[in-house]
């Protein structure tokens, strides 16, 4: 298929609907971790989870960094029809990410219980957060590592092993939670082997790819130094801010979460970003999926079309959102008894609580995600990076001391809503001033 020639429809559900359902895949497997957790394990583990979420955040926001950042460009110089070269920034990208993967998991492995104790981990979580992020750790290389090769694999013009690849991991995920926290009875020890085992997955299923005849981009001989990487990494800096942002969001939230509610405050807070996790993973798999499209589209200079691939992804993201918040409104207490135990009643008050305003999220944060994508794909990386940071770190962070001074704890709830809200309003204002027709 020529992503600058055929019809727009077809280019976009060829590339969105595998990207969708390979979220979908992951999602699915985070909220099935999250059961197994939550009903085998009990609140602890979910609590101990979400702990653990910052150094995973920065480890998988490093991976998208280079992933979508190197991609993007790859994908514009195979629109020049320059293949030669994509094909040394593909190479370097997987070096790159190797060394790195490898060397921070190493150095964060023998130093677990001072981190998580700095991510807030009291007498009551520090020891099974150990035990979940010491297995964990082992593996996260792998999933960096996987992450590089999918984004490629997706410029390559295989959407479809890139979707498969996700879902064969995801049921990897599942079948392994069942057999290791159920049938053996590993407790969260299972859970994180089940993962981890799931992530290995993704190098021996994506790897072959670029050794088949069907690949364009193949492993060359790197040629000169490795400047070009850093520059095309930055270009996918708001992916990595995003999720760094994420995780220092949720370090400040578990603490205040904490303070506010004891440790059923974090156990709510992990089935609140189960929920949210699922919205937003299928509008990022659309997102996500117009990256390729529009840097190719921006290589040949055909504006018009990545104008209509920009309308049909706002319709399709504002489609997911209504569903999400039909969901949430109308079966609330349905969702947190997928995650808890009904023992675990406070728990799950504070869930419900926090569902009454949480549903106001997707109005926004679709469209929030469509126009950052967009920025990176025709390569202004620092818009891209206001609007990711704005909505998952500037403003969360400002509101989560602010709203409760004048809402009390519902001020903890409504601050998610409203940050993405005013980041709404910011990515309006950027995309009038570089919408398709004024980029060159």
């Amino acid at each position: 298929m020529n992503v600058t020639k055929d019809k727009i429809s077809s280019v976009f559900f060829k590339y969105s609907i595998p990207s969708v359902l390979g979220m979908l895949a992951i999602s699915s497997a985070s909220i099935v971790d999250g059961f197994f957790i939550g009903n085998y394990v009990g609140a602890f583990g979910l609590a101990a989870i979400n702990i653990s979420l910052p150094i995973f955040s920065f480890l998988f926001g490093f991976a998208l960094m280079i992933a979508i950042g190197t991609s993007v460009v790859a994908g514009k110089l195979i629109g020049e029809g320059n293949i030669q070269t994509a094909s040394i920034i593909f190479t370097k990208a997987v070096i790159s990410i190797v060394i790195f993967s490898f060397l921070s998991c190493s150095i964060l492995y023998f130093n677990i219980e001072t981190l998580l104790y700095y991510l807030g981990a009291d007498e009551n979580l520090i020891d099974i957060a150990i035990e979940y992020l010491s297995i964990i750790l082992i593996f996260i290389p792998f999933l960096m590592i996987g992450v590089v090769l999918d984004y490629f694999v997706r410029v390559d013009n295989r959407p479809n092993l890139a979707f498969i690849t996700m879902l064969l991991s995801s049921i990897i995920n599942i079948v392994l939670d069942y057999f290791f926290i159920v049938y053996l009875q590993k407790g969260i020890f299972g859970a994180a082997l089940a993962t981890g085992i799931s992530q290995l997955s993704l190098i021996f299923i994506l790897l072959p790819h670029f050794f088949s005849k069907k690949a364009t981009l193949k492993f060359v001989s790197t040629i000169g130094n490795y400047i070009q990487i850093l520059k095309a990494t930055y270009n996918g800096a708001s992916e990595f801010i995003n999720e760094i942002s994420v995780g220092i969001t949720t370090l400040i939230f578990n603490y205040i979460m904490i303070k506010t509610f004891s440790t059923e405050g974090v156990a709510a807070f992990a089935v609140i970003n189960y929920l949210l996790w699922i919205g937003i993973m299928i509008s990022f798999g659309i997102s996500d999926s117009l990256q390729p499209i529009i840097s190719k589209n921006f290589g040949a200079k055909e504006n018009k079309r990545i104008k209509e691939f920009l309308k049909i992804a706002f319709i399709s993201t504002y489609i997911v959102g209504f569903f999400m918040i039909a969901l949430i409104i109308f079966v609330p207490e349905q969702l947190a008894n997928l995650f808890l135990e009904d023992t675990n009643y406070e728990t799950k008050q504070i869930v419900l609580n926090f569902v009454t305003f949480i549903w106001i999220a997707f109005l926004f944060n679709g469209a929030n995600l469509i126009v950052s994508a967009y920025f990176t794909a025709i390569h202004k990386p620092l818009h891209s990076a206001i609007i990711a940071i704005s909505r998952s770190f500037i403003f969360p962070v400002l509101f989560i001391f602010i709203l409760p001074m004048i809402f009390e704890k519902n001020g903890i709830f409504l601050v998610i809503p409203i940050a993405e809200f005013i980041t709404f309003i910011i990515s309006i204002v950027l995309f009038k001033n570089f919408s398709p027709r004024k980029i060159v």
